[in-house]
């Protein structure tokens, strides 16, 4: 009994509470009837209150969006009575069409009278003559999975001023979304009012099929009225917004013909260039192309488009840089690219076959599969170029006649310079006397210069007999040989680094044919140097991978080892020698 009255004066309590603290409140709307994208001002007012109060808006989230709230409060004296309230004004915005209910809300201990506002569709006669109105537009209302869908917003304005614009993010699940470009701003005169249009481009990319649904896209700004607050110069300002209706577009897989192979590519158009930054018409062993291919794609973004599957090259070392990946914008579409570079390294000579091949795409447009044909390209190699390989200048070259040759001193009609009939005596007097001085001068003259000609003929003879070069083989070039790969080595210059060890690998293995830098790793049986000679070519004919001191330590390296290479031998030679010394004659000759 006596819990039963403990309970019932705590609740007699409460309710006093609640009844004492509770305050008349009043709710009213600007108008009860709108059209879709349009928003209805929410007052609600509170007696004898200057304060803050507590208010639960979670009955509005059910059809409404609470765009803003403004608060003023005011007091006056009438008839020695005084009189404050405060008033909250919200901004909210319609989510669908239809009537709807604002529901009864608690503020401050009371709660408000329920009303119903009717939200009208959108036509054409209720957008025109506003100074505010936004629409949305889409290419296409259908596609396939992965094709690019344009998606367009404007916004037409005759207000000036807009501060603080804020449009619905586009975010959809399993799309990429990229916007294309920048916002365009421009005007446009739409019945007969001048209008200022504020543009947005996106391009959607839909990575599964079925039903892709765009949301509805609301604007909101905020502008001035005109009036300020004298005290603190803050100007009042109110909420502007716009509305556009939202798709739903019908995303469609990729076709069942399609390769199954082969990288999906939905596109309105797909090419595929080659091309050589060398010129390839005199290429030897140990030259190197560059081959560049370009693929692109109009509706594509470039990350889309695949890596090259290149077919190997028989007697080609191929050394890929990394791929160039761009995005451009063409008319409103994305225009993706992928470029990718080779250096392709000859290691033998004759007719090299570069293979090409066939990209399959899917047309859009036309709805059919398409194919990106690369066609095949053949290199003639020649053998490895040599100083002592190449022609010596001739005067048939340079089109100088040849002496006793006749036919090269002729005039421009056509007849002999020179005959017997038309040429005076003293003119082959003095031809005469000429030759024979100009051979006084050539004699004396070799006669006073043998030293000159003598360091002429060394220069010309250390070039045809450097170590890469020379064709004979024999220990006295392989250390000379190694001498000029180790000064490459300290100067750091990889031209003549690559040329200098394959010379000394000529010598060192007694082999005449070995040309390359593969060919000289695999004689050494080193697995190493092996790789040491691939960074090298990577360095010289790819990317790069290593720079700096990373690579100044794989030359150091590679002089080492090679050192220890030569050393070993060396001392096998003078233990050969030795063991020769101490071995006793056969006691019959042969």
């Amino acid at each position: 009994m006596v819990n039963l009255l403990a309970c019932l004066l705590t609740a007699a309590l409460t309710l006093f509470s609640a009844l004492s603290y509770a305050q008349p409140v009043t709710a009213t709307v600007d108008r009860n009837e709108l059209i879709r994208g349009e928003t209805v001002t929410l007052t609600l007012r509170v007696e004898g209150q200057q304060g803050g109060v507590e208010m639960d808006l979670t009955p509005l989230e059910a059809d409404f969006q609470v765009v803003s709230t403004r608060t003023s409060s005011q007091m006056r004296s009438s008839n020695n009575r005084v009189e404050s309230w405060i008033d909250y004004n919200l901004t909210l915005f319609p989510l669908r069409e239809g009537q709807l209910d604002i529901p009864a809300l608690l503020v401050a201990g009371s709660y408000t009278q329920a009303m119903s506002i009717s939200v009208l569709p959108k036509t054409q006669n209720s957008v025109a003559g506003q100074d505010l109105f936004m629409e949305t537009i889409v290419n296409k209302e259908s596609i396939y999975v992965q094709e690019q869908l344009l998606f367009t917003i404007r916004l037409y304005y005759t207000i000036n001023g807009i501060r603080n614009p804020i449009f619905t993010d586009l975010e959809l699940p399993d799309t990429v979304i990229q916007m294309i470009g920048t916002p365009n701003q421009y005007e446009k005169l739409v019945d007969g009012v001048r209008y200022g249009v504020y543009e947005k481009q996106y391009a959607i990319f839909p990575q599964r099929s079925g039903a892709l649904a765009i949301p509805d896209i609301m604007f909101r700004g905020e502008v001035t009225d005109g009036s300020s607050n004298y005290v603190f110069r803050n100007l009042n300002t109110r909420t502007i917004t716009s509305f556009s209706e939202g798709f739903d577009i019908e995303v469609r897989e990729k076709p069942a013909d399609f390769p199954t192979d082969a990288v999906w590519l939905p596109a309105s158009e797909l090419t595929i260039e080659e091309s050589w930054d060398n010129d390839f018409t005199n290429v030897r062993i140990g030259d190197a192309v560059n081959r560049i291919i370009t693929m692109k794609a109009f509706g594509l973004d470039g990350a889309a488009l695949p890596p090259l599957q290149l077919p190997p090259i028989e007697t080609v070392n191929v050394y890929p840089e990394n791929p160039s990946i761009e995005r451009t914008y063409v008319d409103g579409n994305i225009v993706g690219s992928r470029i990718e570079s080779n250096s392709l390294l000859m290691t033998d000579s004759g007719t090299v076959r570069i293979p090409g091949f066939n990209i399959p795409w899917y047309d859009i447009d036309t709805e059919e599969i398409k194919y990106a044909t690369l066609a095949d390209t053949a290199i003639r190699v020649g053998p490895v170029r040599t100083t002592a390989q190449e022609p010596l200048m001739t005067f048939e070259e340079e089109g100088e006649p040849q002496f006793g040759d006749a036919s090269g001193l002729q005039g421009e009609d056509g007849d002999s310079l020179v005959t017997m009939p038309s040429t005076p005596f003293w003119v082959i007097v003095l031809a005469a006397a000429l030759t024979a001085l100009l051979g006084v001068m050539t004699y004396f003259g070799s006669r006073r210069r043998p030293a000159k000609k003598q360091k002429v003929a060394a220069k010309k003879s250390h070039v045809v007999s450097a170590p890469m070069y020379r064709q004979d083989i024999s220990p006295a070039v392989e250390a000379v040989a190694f001498k000029e790969f180790a000064r490459a080595c300290e100067q750091n210059h990889l031209p003549a680094l690559r040329l200098a060890l394959i010379g000394w690998g000529r010598q060192y293995f007694s082999a005449p044919d070995l040309h390359n830098l593969d060919d000289l790793a695999q004689r050494t049986g080193n697995a190493e140097i092996q790789k040491l000679c691939l960074h090298l070519q990577q360095a010289l004919y790819g990317q790069q991978t290593e720079t700096g001191n990373a690579l100044k330590n794989d030359i150091n390296r590679l002089l080492t080892l090679v050192t220890e290479l030569r050393s070993l031998r060396n001392r096998s030679l003078a233990t050969a020698a030795k063991e020769q010394e101490y071995t006793l004659p056969p006691l019959y000759k042969a």
